[in-house]
C-alpha cells in the first residue's frame, strides 16, 4: 500500500509539474481572496460558545436574557465613582446625569436606570460600601453581538468624558467581558505577529542559508493562513465561531505550515545535490517527503477532529479552525509548493548568506550518528531515564484543576477589569459572579400569595446559608409586606412606582410564570467554595424544598456555567482520547506498515503530553515565573486548554515521528540492519527536526508573551511540548526504544521481516 501511495504522489507531482503555472495562479487567486477578509473577520466572532447544550447554566442563561426586563444578552451596568463627591450630592448627580445623557446616544442604548431615576429606597440597591459610588443599569434594544463588536468604542468615549468630569467610570457586564475578551484576543494577536515572525525569518535563514528559499518558505506559510481564514470567514457568516479561532488557528498554522515547507523544501535541496535535474528531484520530494507530510496533515487533523465529541461550541469552533488551516496547509504544501519549486528548481539556493556554512544536510554532520550510536549501547539505561524524567515532571498535572474563563483573565489595566475590581470593592467578591436561581412554570402564575410566600421562604433560607452574603428576590422590594398585599400589587399595573417596577421586573417575568433569586456569595465564582454552595444548591436544597406545584429550577451564573462545561470537558477527555489514539493508530499502521511503531509512538506522546501538563500547572496555576509573562496564577487552568493541548500537540508530536520514522524505514529498505537505519536516519533528520522544533518553539513562545491569557498558557504549552518532544523524545526515546525492539519494528502481519532492496531508476522516466 505504501508502494502504491508513492506511486499515486509520483503522478500527482508530474500533474502538478506539468500545470505549475495554473496552480500558482489559482492558488494566488484564493490567496488574495483569503486576505481580503482576513480583517473582516474578528467582528464576526462571539465571545460566547462556552454554555453546554440543555445544560442548567444554559437554560437558565436563555430565560434571564428572554424573560426579565433589563436582563438581555446585551445589557451592560455603568460602574461610576466620584472621589471628591459623595452619592445623591447634588456635584455627583451633575457627573452622573452628564454621563448618563451622553450614553444615551451610543447605539443600542434604550435606557439607562440610575439613582437620578431612582425614589431613595431602591436607591440603596444601586450603592454598596462606598458611599462615592453607584452603579446604573443600561438596557439595550440591539444585538449582543453587535454591542460585543463595539462595546471597547463606548468604553473608550466613557473613560475621556469621565476624566474630563474628575470621576471614574467603566462598563461592566457579560457583554462587555466579551466584547473585552475579543479585543486582547486581536491585540495579542497583533503582538504575537511582531514577536514570531521576526524569529521565523531569522531562524529559516539559518536552516536555509539562502533568501530564495527562506523566502518561498515564508510565501507558503502565509498563503496557508490566509487561505484558512476565508474558510473560517465564510463559516463564521453562517455559524458562530469563538474569538480564540483566530490566535489557535494561526498559531498552529504557522507551526505547521513552517514544518511542511521546511520539510518538502529542504528534501527537494538534498534530492538537486544528488541528481540536479529538477523534475527527478520534485518528484522524489513528493514521493519520500510529500509521503510524509499527507499523512502527517491526516494525523493532526484526526487529532482535532476527536474534538468534536466535546459539548461546547467554542471547542468545536476551535477545532473546525484548526482542521482548516491543517487542511490548507497540507494541500498547499503539496500543490503550491511543489509548483514553485519547479519554476525555481536549481534557484531555490539562490541568495546564499556568504557569512554562514554550508547546508545543515551536509554529509559532514555526523554527531547525531555517533550520539544515536552511544545511546543505543545502553538503550534500557537511557529509556528508563527518560522515562523516569518525563514522569516526574508530569506528577503536577496530578492536582489540575480547571475553571471556566472570567474577568481574572483580562489585563488590570483594561476598562472593564477595573470596573469589576470598583464593583468588587463596593459590593463584595461574589457582586461580579452572582449565582441565579430561575424558577419557572408554565401553568401556575408565580405572582399568587402562596407562591410569593414560597419565594420569600426560600430566600430567607438561602441567606442563612454558608458563604452567602445577600439574597435577591422579587420579595426583596416588599419587606414586611403581606403576600397577598403583594400579588395585587405586581398583578396591578400602575399601582407600583417606575423605578420599584423598574426593579422587579428584573426579578419576576412580565407574564408572572418566571421568577429569579439572585445570590451574592463573599467568594469568587470560580473558587471551590462558590463550586460547593452550588453543587449542594443543585443536588440537595432546591430538590429538597417544596417549590410550588409544577414550578422547576435552573441555577445560572458564571459559577454554574463552569462547573457544567468543566464536567463536560472532563466526561469528553476519555472518550475524545479514545477516538484520537484509534485514528493516530490506524493511520500510523497504514504509513509505516508496523505494528509496535505506532503503539511506541502512542506511550512516548502520552509521557510527553503529561509532563507538559506537570510544567504548565507550576507556571500557571502554582505560579512559578508566571510573572515573566505578565499574568497572575490562581491556581486554576482554564479549562479548554488541557483539552486542545492534547490534540495538538498528539498531531504535531505525531508530525515529527512520521518525519523520523519514515526516513529511518527508507533506509532499512535499503539495507535491512536496524542499527544502522537509526543511525542513519537520526542524522539524516537530527539537524531539521531541531530547526523545525526551534521554529515552532519560536512561534509557540511568543504566542505566550502575547497577553491574552487563554492564549498565553496554550502557547506555553505547545512550547514546552516541542521542546520536550525535540529534546527527550527525538533525541532519547525514539531511538533506544527502536533499538531495543529491533527488527519487530518493522513487523506487520503477513509480511517478511526485510524488505527487498530497490533500486530506482529516475523518477521522470517512470
Amino acid at each position: 500500500m505504501v508502494d502504491e501511495m508513492h506511486n499515486v504522489l509520483r503522478i500527482w507531482g508530474k500533474g502538478v509539474y506539468k500545470a505549475r503555472w495554473f496552480i500558482i495562479v489559482a492558488w494566488l487567486i484564493l490567496i488574495i481572496l483569503g486576505g481580503s477578509v482576513f480583517a473582516k473577520l474578528p467582528s464576526l466572532l462571539s465571545g460566547g460558545g462556552w454554555d453546554v447544550p440543555n445544560s442548567q447554566s444554559a437554560i437558565a442563561g436563555e430565560q434571564l436574557a428572554s424573560q426579565f426586563a433589563g436582563r438581555s444578552e446585551s445589557s451592560l451596568t455603568l460602574v461610576l465613582r466620584d472621589p471628591d463627591h459623595a452619592v445623591g450630592t447634588p456635584e455627583y448627580k451633575d457627573k452622573l446625569k452628564q454621563i448618563v445623557d451622553r450614553l444615551k446616544t451610543e447605539e443600542g442604548v434604550a435606557d439607562v436606570f440610575s439613582i437620578l431615576t431612582a425614589s431613595e429606597a431602591v436607591s440603596q440597591g444601586l450603592i454598596g460600601t462606598d458611599k462615592n459610588m453607584s452603579i446604573a443599569f443600561i438596557d439595550m434594544n440591539i444585538k449582543a453581538d453587535y454591542v460585543m463588536n463595539n462595546v471597547t468604542l463606548y468604553q473608550e468615549r466613557l473613560v475621556e468624558q469621565a476624566k474630563l468630569l474628575g470621576v471614574e467610570a467603566h462598563l461592566v457586564g457579560t457583554t462587555a467581558f466579551q466584547g473585552e475578551n475579543s479585543e486582547q484576543s486581536k491585540q495579542g494577536l497583533a503582538k504575537a505577529e511582531m514577536i514570531v515572525f521576526p524569529l521565523i525569518l531569522l531562524i529559516l535563514l539559518l536552516i536555509f542559508r539562502s533568501v530564495v528559499a527562506t523566502i518561498t518558505s515564508l510565501v507558503v506559510t502565509i498563503s496557508s493562513v490566509l487561505v484558512a481564514m476565508g474558510i473560517v470567514y465564510v463559516v463564521a457568516n453562517q455559524v458562530e465561531l469563538s474569538v480564540f479561532v483566530t490566535n489557535s488557528a494561526l498559531m498552529l498554522g504557522l507551526g505547521i505550515g513552517i514544518d511542511y515547507s521546511l520539510f518538502m523544501i529542504n528534501r527537494f535541496k538534498q534530492e538537486l545535490e544528488n541528481n540536479n535535474n529538477t523534475i527527478d528531484a520534485l518528484l522524489r520530494t513528493m514521493e519520500t517527503t510529500g509521503h510524509t507530510v499527507l499523512f502527517s496533515a491526516i494525523t493532526v487533523i484526526a487529532a482535532l477532529s476527536a474534538l468534536f465529541v466535546v459539548p461546547l461550541p467554542a471547542i468545536k469552533a476551535i477545532a473546525f479552525g484548526g482542521i482548516a488551516v491543517v487542511f490548507v496547509a497540507g494541500l498547499i504544501s503539496l500543490s503550491l509548493l511543489p509548483a514553485i519549486l519547479g519554476v525555481l528548481g536549481a534557484r531555490i539556493n539562490k541568495g546564499k548568506i556568504p557569512f554562514l556554512s554550508s547546508s545543515t544536510t551536509s554529509p559532514k554532520t555526523s554527531g547525531w550518528k555517533r550520539w544515536t550510536k552511544a545511546i543505543m549501547r545502553r538503550p534500557v539505561v537511557y529509556l528508563l531515564a527518560a522515562l523516569l524524567i518525563l514522569a516526574a515532571v508530569a506528577v503536577p498535572a496530578a492536582g489540575m484543576k480547571l475553571y471556566s474563563p472570567d474577568m481574572q483573565i483580562l489585563p488590570a489595566d483594561t476598562g472593564v477589569r477595573q470596573g469589576f475590581a470598583m464593583l468588587e470593592q463596593s459590593f463584595g467578591k461574589g457582586a461580579t459572579s452572582p449565582i441565579s436561581i430561575v424558577l419557572h412554570n408554565e401553568k401556575t402564575d408565580l405572582r399568587t400569595a402562596d407562591a410569593i410566600t414560597t419565594i420569600t421562604t426560600l430566600q430567607t433560607k438561602l441567606e442563612r446559608g454558608n458563604d452567602v452574603a445577600h439574597v435577591s428576590s422579587v420579595a426583596s422590594f416588599f419587606p414586611n409586606t403581606d403576600a397577598a398585599v403583594v400579588t395585587d400589587l405586581l398583578k396591578t399595573e400602575s399601582t407600583l412606582p417606575a423605578d420599584v417596577r423598574k426593579m422587579t421586573d428584573r426579578y419576576l417575568s412580565q407574564d408572572g410564570h418566571t421568577a429569579l433569586l439572585e445570590l451574592q456569595l463573599d467568594q469568587y465564582g470560580a473558587s471551590d467554595a462558590s463550586k460547593d454552595v452550588v453543587i449542594q444548591l443543585r443536588d440537595t436544597v432546591l430538590p429538597e424544598f417544596a417549590l410550588p406545584e409544577g414550578t422547576s429550577f435552573s441555577i445560572g451564573g458564571e459559577t454554574m456555567q463552569g462547573i457544567d462545561s468543566s464536567k463536560a470537558i472532563n466526561d469528553s477527555l476519555l472518550p475524545a482520547l479514545g477516538i484520537m489514539l484509534v485514528l493516530i493508530f490506524i493511520i500510523l499502521v497504514v504509513t509505516f506498515r508496523s505494528i509496535l511503531l505506532p503503539l511506541k509512538a502512542i506511550i512516548l506522546n502520552l509521557f510527553s503530553v503529561a509532563a507538559t501538563y506537570g510544567i504548565l500547572v507550576l507556571v500557571f496555576a502554582k505560579g512559578y515565573g508566571v510573572e515573566i509573562f505578565n499574568a497572575q496564577a490562581n491556581g486554576y487552568i482554564i479549562h479548554f486548554v488541557p483539552i486542545l493541548l492534547l490534540a495538538l500537540l498528539f498531531g504535531l508530536s505525531t508530525d515529527y515521528e512520521v518525519f523520523l520514522v519514515s526516513r529511518i524505514k527508507e533506509e532499512y529498505n535499503k539495507t535491512g540492519n536496524n542499527d544502522e537505519s537509526i543511525a542513519e536516519g537520526m542524522e539524516k533528520t537530527g539537524p531539521l527536526i531541531t530547526g523545525a522544533a526551534i521554529l515552532m518553539f519560536a512561534v509557540f513562545a511568543g504566542f505566550a508573551f502575547s497577553g491574552a491569557l487563554p492564549i498565553q498558557m496554550l502557547g506555553f504549552g505547545m512550547a514546552v511540548a516541542i521542546a520536550l518532544d525535540a529534546t527527550v523524545v527525538r533525541m532519547f526515546l525514539v531511538p533506544v526504544a527502536m533499538k531495543l525492539l529491533g527488527r519487530m519494528n518493522w513487523w506487520f502481519p503477513g509480511r517478511s521481516q526485510v524488505e527487498a532492496v530497490q533500486v530506482r531508476k529516475p523518477l521522470s522516466n517512470q
